[in-house]
């Protein structure tokens, strides 16, 4: 599970950091004006479809059916099951690009109801290219949710890492020569999806996959797909509905929405290497000690998943609480991208970095219940927090302006891990004991300390790290991450949060 752990961590790694170039790179051509805020805007429509169809109620249906028939079927069996599944869901997709590009001037009316004039005709402009890529990338969701099964998650984590390839490679290349940067993006999320689904469909080819397109039919297979996938659809769309009513209200604040966007970049990096990581991983691994009764093996993985997700998002945390102007202002000013900007996006990222673990909680809490073929218990869950989150975006706005939504995603994450672990505690797969909670006050303890120590190093290399030259900057910020790091690490030593034999023992297993 830590071999396969750190393979996805560390290739999301690179991804989030390619993913921080290339957001620099889109600040500093479009900053915070118009066509920004319609390249964020079109870029969203296609993520939702991602998020909801694609990586959120598929895989968490898809993944444990298709793990329960390598089990107890076999290969062959499974793969004929994925080949059925395959089929109909590209005619699906084919069908939903085709509503979606003929109405897509409604569907930005609402994506962004505060869009008016050019602003909105350049959003429906934009959004009509980028909404080709929710065929490519529900089907790479696919695809890998088959690799997962089968563990083998590299390919998977290699195509996020190409989409920022591209990005970058087409500001780089293209855009200084056309002008018109933000259709040098739209057409990047295509040739971006394109790239992407080959990586996975030759990983699983390679793992020994034997995929083809069948005639599409609805069977008793399909069916039971169907209905697990009904409540993971609704807990995916109320969660994107949030995300359509925070910009929906953000877009009545000029750059509210960039400011939101890029504060959620850095935000999103823990949830990222951590967070998605062990909900990959987890989620066919539980799955698998289900089914083979292997319950206290379950318990155990998940229980390891989440000590060690709140090892990591602690720190993380602390660190966006402590310095979250001098990150954004060392990582993203530059060009139309103000000083003033910065100091904005920054208040975002502190309210965002609130939530922080909780985000990361849901992942690897919600494989518990995924993986016992139950989306249900997590969409009441999730409509509830959802349901929270809209009226707290409403009424702190009025407020707090685009702080406020930050925040009220922050609060309603927290709620919905509460009722996450409540209900996991009831089935008896989450299990925390008197060692887990004596950590537990450890971590805070380090990273408490940590994040006096790094506010006290950023105040000395202030003249640094918002300094004129990005270089200068971002060395000086890596210069505080990397000192803030060794402090937390030796601080989780000296508390005995961990020991070197454990992480050596760790180590090993990885290696071997």
């Amino acid at each position: 599970m830590f071999r396969s752990l750190f393979t996805v961590g560390g290739l999301t790694l690179v991804s989030r950091i390619l993913g921080f170039i290339r957001d620099g790179m889109v600040l500093h051509f479009l900053g915070t004006s118009a066509a920004a805020d319609a390249w964020v805007a079109a870029f969203r429509f296609p993520n939702l479809f991602r998020r909801v169809f694609g990586e959120g109620a598929f895989n968490a249906a898809f993944v444990p059916m298709y793990s329960r028939r390598i089990e107890e079927s076999g290969e062959p069996a499974a793969d004929d099951f994925g080949s059925r599944t395959l089929s109909l869901m590209f005619l699906i997709l084919s069908v939903a690009f085709v509503l979606c590009f003929i109405f897509m001037e409604p569907i930005t009316r609402v994506v962004a109801m505060g869009f008016e004039g050019e602003k909105f005709d350049l959003a429906v402009q934009l959004s009509r290219i980028t909404v080709v890529y929710l065929v490519f990338v529900c089907l790479m969701a696919a695809f890998s949710g088959i690799l997962n099964s089968r563990r083998s998650f590299a390919p998977p984590a290699i195509s996020y890492v190409m989409l920022n390839v591209v990005f970058i490679a087409g500001l780089m290349l293209v855009a200084p020569k056309t002008g018109r940067p933000e259709f040098v993006l739209a057409w990047c999320v295509v040739i971006a999806g394109v790239v992407q689904l080959a990586i996975v469909v030759v990983g699983a080819r390679r793992r020994g996959a034997r995929l083809r397109l069948v005639r599409p039919r609805i069977d008793d297979d399909m069916k039971r797909l169907g209905w697990l996938m009904v409540p993971g659809l609704v807990s995916a769309g109320v969660q994107q509905l949030n995300l359509i009513v925070g910009g929906a209200v953000a877009s009545f604040q000029p750059g509210a929405n960039v400011y939101i966007y890029t504060a959620d970049r850095i935000n999103q990096l823990p949830l990222g290497i951590i967070g998605m990581a062990f909900g990959v991983v987890l989620l066919p691994e539980i799955a698998r000690h289900l089914r083979g009764g292997r319950e206290q093996e379950a318990v155990g993985s998940l229980m390891k998943g989440v000590e060690f997700s709140l090892l990591i998002s602690f720190p993380a945390t602390v660190a966006m609480l402590a310095i979250p102007d001098a990150m954004i202002h060392a990582l993203f000013r530059s060009g139309h991208f103000t000083a003033a900007d910065a100091v904005e996006t920054g208040h975002a990222l502190a309210a965002f970095a609130i939530g922080a673990p909780a985000y990361i909680l849901l992942r690897v809490m919600q494989a518990g219940y995924f993986a016992r073929e139950d989306t249900r218990t997590p969409m009441r869950y999730t409509i509830i927090a959802a349901v929270a989150n809209m009226v707290l975006c409403v009424a702190l706005f009025a407020v707090l302006k685009h702080v406020g939504c930050a925040l009220a995603t922050s609060l309603a994450g927290w709620l919905n891990v509460a009722l996450i672990a409540i209900g996991l505690w009831r089935l008896g797969l989450f299990r925390p004991s008197r060692a887990f909670f004596s950590r537990l006050v450890r971590m805070i303890l380090a990273s408490a300390l940590m994040g006096v120590a790094v506010w006290a190093l950023a105040g000395l290399a202030k003249p640094w790290l918002y300094g004129d030259l990005r270089v200068v900057r971002l060395s000086a910020m890596g210069a505080v991450v990397g000192t803030g790091l060794v402090v937390y690490f030796a601080l989780i030593l000296v508390f005995r949060v961990t020991t070197v034999t454990e992480l050596r023992s760790k180590f090993r297993r990885r290696r071997a």
